[in-house]
């Protein structure tokens, strides 16, 4: 599976280079069994505490910016085992996290469902919800990259996608997953990347399955494509995957605050044009470093504690104004990209600096606990 590294950077690029063969004839889907309607769920509305973003794949400490400890990875270069996410579990609920969002591809040929299936879904009973991998290691074509949406092969992939996810994850599941208005949460962390008609496609999933979408569209570079405009405002809700600019931590903090105000009322003239409610949930950067894997992206790290304790501090004076009052959605254990904020090794390469605020061992969890947990 390609890891999502590089983020918003990477589907920036994808974005200007759109070879997608033009396939238009798609076989019918298969027959299915009627759609059932939820019963139950977990209202995100109603979870307290931040949101923690964890990951099926392996730890490669050779890639890696963090290193998780021992008791919550057992095995480098091996995937996490039910025992190491029981661990995480009592951790995170001790840090103050509410619920988990699962990196998630529904393509069949990659180990995603059956490791959540052994690891994850019947261990424990934390609300989650996914992050549907819609970019790489697709079933849509190309598999990896910016999707054009008027290609009919690409909707009914889609489909399909949001199929097998609503049957083998959410029904399974219900009495854990996280709704919005008693719509099933799927997160699409990259919706920037689906270009042409995407609005109308989420309406016709939307008729067919109890499903909300919350995406990620580029806040720090905020959109004025009159199209994608269009396109985020058929998605449910908003919630930013990476915060990043080269120029430095700060400036990243505060150009996020900007334009998340900027991107409320943007939100405002949706609501107004479709009558509808969105959510909007911020998202707390503790750091971006994939020095080991690419070349040329300069690392962004807080200089000292007190640069991250102000992030942390505009997004909690936000909520109920600019944000709803939720998470934040936070990276856990995504270690290529140096913004995990999972309970890791204090190693040479991990150690604060004269310039450099890292925050190895607990250290980034205290912070989001001090900001975000529900009160005792």
């Amino acid at each position: 599976m390609v890891a999502r590294v590089g983020g918003v950077l990477l589907v920036v690029v994808l974005l200007f280079t759109r070879g997608v063969p033009a396939i238009d004839s798609v076989s019918p889907p298969p027959e299915r069994l009627p759609i059932q309607p939820l019963a139950g769920g977990v209202e995100i509305e109603g979870i307290h505490g931040w949101f923690a973003n964890i990951y099926p794949w392996k730890y490669l400490p050779n890639l890696s910016t963090v290193f998780p400890v021992r008791s919550l990875w057992a095995t480098p270069n091996d995937y996490q085992s039910p025992g190491d996410i029981a661990r995480q579990n009592a951790l995170l609920e001790a840090y103050g996290s509410g619920a988990d969002v699962l990196e998630y591809s529904a393509n069949p040929a990659l180990p995603d469902h059956n490791h959540w299936l052994r690891t994850y879904f019947t261990n424990g009973d934390r609300p989650f919800f996914v992050a549907y991998e819609h970019i790489y290691g697709t079933r849509l074509i190309p598999d990896d990259g910016a999707k054009d949406m008027n290609v009919k092969y690409n909707r009914v992939a889609f489909k399909n996608d949001i199929d097998a996810i609503y049957r083998n994850v959410v029904l399974p599941f219900q009495h854990r997953y996280v709704t919005y208005h008693g719509r099933a949460v799927i997160y699409l962390w990259a919706a920037s990347a689906m270009y042409g008609d995407f609005g109308s496609l989420l309406d016709e999933v939307r008729a067919q399955y109890p499903v909300a979408f919350i995406g990620s569209v580029g806040l720090m570079q905020p959109p004025t494509d009159a199209a994608a405009l269009k396109n985020f405002s058929a998605l449910d809700g908003f919630m930013e995957y990476s915060l990043y600019d080269a120029r430095g931590y700060d400036l990243m903090t505060a150009i996020y605050a900007q334009n998340s105000g900027q991107w409320r009322r943007t939100i405002r003239t949706f609501q107004a044009a479709t009558g509808r409610r969105y959510v909007f949930i911020p998202t707390f950067q503790a750091a971006f470093d994939n020095s080991k894997f690419t070349d040329g992206v300069p690392p962004m790290y807080p200089v000292d504690r007190a640069q991250i304790v102000h992030h942390a501090e505009n997004i909690k004076q936000e909520f109920g104004t600019a944000y709803d009052p939720l998470g934040p959605f936070a990276v856990f254990s995504e270690l290529i990209e140096g913004a995990a904020v999972i309970e890791s090794q204090c190693i040479s390469d991990t150690l604060d600096k004269r310039d450099r605020w890292v925050g190895c061992g607990t250290r980034r969890l205290e912070i989001l606990k001090q900001f975000f947990a529900p009160p005792d």
